[in-house]
């Protein structure tokens, strides 16, 4: 990937709220699809310095995701150690967190945060997300879950406080839901029930991490829970989870679609016109209806380019005015004040005063990621990848979706996907596969990828399976009939 040397303009230093915390990296990524510039605007009867960034998300060397400081939910770090470990060519700060509390680790974010699908914090805020067409969209969502348990012939349905939150000792009567984003051990005192691969694994009251691609439900230790939630939860029970997503009037929302989505707020334009209402958005802090001060915004422009911006002293309604000079359809405010921060192709351009909880970064991938689409319903859990222009997709989620039945031999390290009469065999680093016992040559062998899955050849599986597959050369996208 293409590097350049990070600039520090003084600008940039003098337009911030305070010092930037961090050393300044020897290199950094850049993206001819992220643009960024200064601009003098006029807004509200007066000029605005402007620092914007502006990034074509159709470009599928780039991915829109909410990152969190290191060690996850509740911790903070500096905002160009979360660009840099991201390995973002853009980057604003992100949604509101508790900036004063004392204690170090539990400085949480107050917004929604999802990532491919996958929320990491619950939130009910004015959200911006961007859906499976790469299509931007800001508007009032309530992000919840809801987690299914079933045993023998009946099913129980949990319906979590929140995710990767926790509402104090005195909360006794709260179940949440964690992931691995909350970044550390559940210690809190209550039951923590253990999930992996889609089972419960475990049930204790001791402390728990929780496992990787796993999930940990905390259940509160209120006579309430033990009448009636803990009773339906036992080891090797099977626990489903599905994302709760409403809008405007209780609208259902696709959310599992997503692609990236971040809860803030207030909402500062709608259709190109201002729209500011902070109790209807929730806000009522003086320090941001009504101040003016350092801000930072979000929005995207007719042609759906997102766009990232900071003003380093504006009132909402003044804000709301810039967003509309500089041609923005929808628009909403983010954290602001002395957590005000921008980042573009290695320039910081406005440099928070504060370490941060979280970020909205655009990351340049070394490969473009490909989306999976089977019987018309996209498949959020995977995503695969382009080797010598050919897609390889992770084997099990698949084979899986596909409802094909799959065994790995250990000793031949051989792959067997069986499915409608078919039975295919692909040994790990071979060009060549039996399909029904005929040899047959792989554009692509099976192999081991860095993320410990197994990865095979979306078209050649597909079509091995009696399966069609069509591209979508614009978003990036390999749609799957199964026959």
């Amino acid at each position: 990937m293409l590097r350049r040397k990070l600039l520090i303009p003084t600008t940039a230093l003098l337009l911030s709220a305070a010092l930037f915390v961090g050393s300044v990296p020897a290199s950094a990524l850049y993206s001819s699809s992220v643009n960024a510039s200064t601009k003098l605007v006029y807004a509200s009867g007066r000029n605005f310095t402007v620092n914007v960034v502006t990034i074509d998300l159709t470009d599928p060397t780039l991915e829109l995701a909410p990152a969190l400081a290191d060690g996850g939910i509740g911790h903070d770090e500096s905002m160009q150690a979360i660009v840099e470990r991201e390995d973002a060519v853009a980057a604003i700060n992100g949604t509101f967190f508790n900036a004063y509390e004392s204690d170090p680790y539990i400085r949480y974010p107050n917004g929604t945060l999802l990532a491919a699908g996958e929320p990491m914090h619950s939130g009910e805020n004015q959200t911006l997300f961007l859906n499976k067409d790469k299509v931007p969209d800001i508007q009032f969502v309530d992000l919840d879950l809801s987690v299914k348990t079933s045993e023998g012939g009946g099913t129980y349905t949990i319906s979590p406080w929140g995710i990767n939150k926790y509402y104090g000792d005195s909360s006794t009567d709260q179940v949440v839901w964690y992931t691995p984003d909350f970044g550390r051990w559940i210690g809190f005192p209550g039951t923590k029930v253990v999930i992996n691969d889609g089972l419960v694994t475990r049930i204790t009251t001791d402390s728990v991490p929780v496992p990787d691609g796993g999930y940990v439900l905390f259940v509160g230790n209120s006579a309430n829970n033990r009448q009636y939630v803990l009773p339906k939860l036992d080891v090797g029970d099977r626990i489903t989870k599905n994302i709760v997503a409403k809008g405007e009037g209780g609208t259902a929302l696709d959310a599992k679609s997503w692609l990236a989505a971040i809860g803030v707020g207030p909402k500062l334009v709608t259709n190109g016109a201002s729209d500011i209402d902070v109790k209807r958005d929730g806000f009522s802090d003086p320090k941001v209806t009504q101040s003016s001060a350092a801000r930072s915004f979000v929005g995207y422009d007719s042609a759906n380019r997102l766009v990232m911006g900071t003003v380093p002293s504006a009132t909402l309604s003044e804000l709301a005015a810039i967003s509309i000079a500089l041609g923005l359809k929808e628009a909403m405010n983010m954290d602001g004040g002395s957590s005000s921060g921008l980042y573009a192709n290695g320039t910081m351009m406005t440099y928070p005063g504060r370490k941060l909880s979280n970020a909205l970064v655009v990351r340049k991938l070394d490969n473009p990621k490909v989306q999976i689409e089977i019987n018309g319903q996209y498949v959020s859990d995977f995503s695969g990848f382009i080797v010598n222009e050919t897609t390889i997709v992770p084997i099990r989620p698949f084979i899986t979706a596909m409802n094909a039945d799959f065994s790995w031999d250990s000793a031949t390290r051989t792959a067997t996907i069986t499915d409608a009469g078919v039975t295919l065999k692909l040994r790990d680093g071979s060009s060549t596969a039996t399909v029904n016992g005929v040899s047959v040559s792989v554009p692509v062998p099976l192999r081991i990828m860095a993320d410990s899955r197994m990865y095979v050849p979306l078209r050649f599986v597909s079509e091995s399976l009696k399966s069609n597959v069509q591209w979508n050369s614009k978003l990036y996208r390999a749609s799957v009939q199964l026959p």
